[in-house]
């Protein structure tokens, strides 16, 4: 796990030396134990990284990395099957002098192009550059799981970078906020396809490959994998026993091949389904106790703490716990951890991976973590919701029975009413419009009283129906699932990696793999979402080794108690400042609409939502809308990794 930045000028122009470089260390955070840089003759290309030692430890596995061809390697990431690639490629001829995996990517790719992309099983973006054809291949990986950014420089040369905040230290960057992009933004917290909230600035593609031809300053993008790929070849899954062992065998080696490294690993753990699969694994099948690190939300109905230290127990787990709690969501580390995600922050909850980290922080220097089990699985209750919503449009007779049925208030109230919502709406959505819009924040109308402007639906979803695709033989579910996989998955991979990356943590996802992938999708898809379950098959799968009464209990997620917390006295201080002086939302949207919604919140859930997502907006303008206070928080990220990780108190059998 690493950090890349690079500069690819005209041929003859010299790139900013001191601005490269600066623009590299703004990734410290993300590879303290080493710095590399390689320059060509005419000083017009320039390739950076930041190291973080995970495998081969040595200065064999440097980088930048030269090969045999004269490419110039600069990558971030991990190849789990290095070792079985490595020795087809020494089958073939090739010579290696490390022992890591990075010599492997730059010889895979030496040999056998893009080609041999779908080979790895692992997660990077890097970039090659070759010195005689004087071309960039930038590639993302399958389901994009590291990050990647590019941006045209006004001299036609292009820069790449693993972290937006690195094209700040380029003296010609200068930030401007893509307003086009604020009605999908304020729908759904995050920007589909390449774009992103700066004009200017593109993100790869998950499963794409760009090609920058310097001579022609043209800038080609494929795809070289979809997900949607694997539904050609798809079969009857794991319906019989013997086919879930051969699932099981897949997820095993998996598990296993996630675990290598020559630094200790560790278990990001809810004590949720995914989670304590992947530990459960290691423990009984792998003979590997991973210890835990959890974050306890300070909240007697979100404390899972006790769960977590029960499951740890039965797998016999050391658990180090972090707490959560209402003055730390509102500190200055809002502002500290937006630079570190580039972005709005998506999830309140987003603040909990990061603590995570830093108590991981000087214990272990990897991370395992449950993240894309619910895409993959059908883990969210948007799946049955999907599923009863169909049914009620097809049957009017029991639609209007149901939807005759009043409210319910109190603590049970929420989850009802929102099958209730689903209930009313089936006669007016379609299914694919539940899928495109489904995991909407803000409501369109609301939408369009702050931006003004028409259309606010077309404005705001217009560019995600692109990712719905046209496998339409196949079953609701699994349509949604790829749905979510190519829009809502990329952003959450986006925080896992920054947010522990800001604690120089290395995070590995085994479920995010197409090999695990496939199978999944080969599930019967009642195995995975029905009306009254979800993520049936991996529940089974964990009840092997945990007893039944707790996986089947009801898990809340990672839940934050926003509109209780904004009702606290640091809440109302984030509150006043979207309607201050200065506030740059005044720029964008109506003031009064705004301060209406300030002043009339009622406690209610939605309304917080909509408040958290003025207010990640709000501080990412302060951070990314200013060029000096992006790089003077930088200057401040840089004294505080120097700081002691946070202290943490033991858990479970600790």
């Amino acid at each position: 796990m690493c950090g890349i930045f690079a500069v690819i000028n005209p041929r003859g122009k010299p790139v900013d030396l001191q601005a490269c470089r600066r623009a590299t260390d703004m990734q410290k955070h993300r590879g303290p134990d080493a710095c590399g840089e390689w320059i060509s003759p005419a000083r017009d290309v320039f390739l950076g990284h930041r190291r973080l030692s995970i495998i081969d430890l040595s200065d064999d596995s440097r980088q930048p990395m030269k090969g045999d061809s004269g490419k110039i390697l600069v990558y971030n990431g991990e190849i789990y099957n290095f070792a079985a690639v490595r020795r087809d490629l020494e089958a073939s001829g090739c010579r290696f002098k490390s022992s890591g995996d990075t010599e492997v990517l730059l010889r895979a790719v030496e040999t056998w192009g893009t080609d041999g992309l779908p080979k790895l099983e692992g997660m990077f973006a890097f970039v090659l550059w070759d010195t005689s054809g004087e071309e960039a291949l930038i590639v993302r990986d399958f389901f994009g799981i590291k990050p990647l950014y590019v941006l045209r420089l006004k001299n036609r040369g292009l820069a790449v970078s693993s972290e937006i905040k690195s094209f700040y230290a380029l003296p010609d960057f200068q930030p401007r906020l893509d307003t086009e992009l604020l009605p999908e933004h304020l729908r759904f917290r995050c920007i589909s396809r390449e774009k992103t909230l700066l004009k200017d600035v593109l993100e790869v593609p998950p499963g794409h490959a760009l090609r920058y031809r310097r001579a022609a300053g043209d800038l080609l993008s494929y795809s070289y994998w979809d997900p949607s790929s694997v539904l050609g070849d798809r079969e009857a899954g794991p319906g019989t026993n013997d086919e879930a062992q051969r699932f099981r065998e897949l997820f095993t080696g998996t598990v296993r091949s996630h675990l290598i490294a020559d630094v200790p690993v560790g278990m990001q753990f809810s004590g949720g389904v995914d989670s304590s699969l992947v530990s459960s694994i290691a423990a009984k099948d792998l003979n590997m106790r991973l210890t835990g690190f959890h974050c306890r939300v300070l909240d007697p109905l979100l404390d899972e703490s006790p769960f977590a230290d029960e499951i740890a127990r039965i797998l016999g787990m050391d658990v180090q716990t972090v707490e959560l709690a209402e003055p730390m969501l509102f500190s200055d580390l809002l502002e500290k951890l937006t630079w570190h995600l580039d972005e709005p922050i998506m999830h309140p909850n987003s603040m909990g991976i990061y603590l995570v980290s830093k108590l991981a922080y000087g214990r272990v220097k990897v991370l395992l973590s449950g993240e894309a089990a619910d895409e993959f699985f059908a883990g969210y209750a948007r799946y049955p919701l999907l599923l009863l919503q169909d049914l009620l449009r097809r049957r009017p007779l029991l639609r209007t029975a149901v939807g005759g049925v009043g409210r319910l208030a109190g603590p049970v109230g929420g989850r009802f009413n929102t099958v209730m919502n689903v209930v009313r709406r089936s006669a007016e959505v379609d299914a694919d419009s539940q899928i495109v819009t489904g995991l909407s924040f803000m409501d369109v109308a609301l939408i369009g009283d702050l931006l003004g402007g028409s259309d606010v639906e077309a404005s705001s979803a217009g560019r995600r129906w692109s990712h719905l695709g046209s496998e339409n033989n196949f079953d609701l579910v699994t349509r949604c699932r790829l749905f979510d996989i190519k829009t809502y998955l990329p952003p959450l991979f986006q925080r896992q990696d920054k947010m522990s990356m800001a604690a120089s943590i290395e995070n590995r996802v085994p479920f995010a793999t197409p090999g695990v992938f496939t199978a999944a999708l080969g599930l019967p898809t009642e195995l995975c979402a029905g009306l009254f379950h979800r993520k049936e098959f991996l529940k089974r799968y964990l009840e092997r080794y945990i007893p039944r009464k707790w996986v089947r209990r009801q898990k809340g997620g990672f839940g934050i108690p926003l509109s209780r917390w904004f009702k606290g006295p640091q809440g109302r201080e984030r509150l006043g400042s979207l309607v201050s002086a200065g506030s740059p939302l005044s720029s964008i949207m109506d003031s009064k609409k705004v301060a209406a919604l300030v002043s009339g919140f009622d406690g209610t859930m939605a309304a917080a939502d909509n408040l958290w997502t003025l207010l990640s907006l709000k501080v990412w303008m302060d951070v990314f809308c200013n060029r000096s206070r992006c790089l003077e928080i930088g200057d401040e990220a840089d004294m505080a990794s120097r700081a002691p990780s946070l202290a943490g108190h033991g858990g479970g059998n600790a």
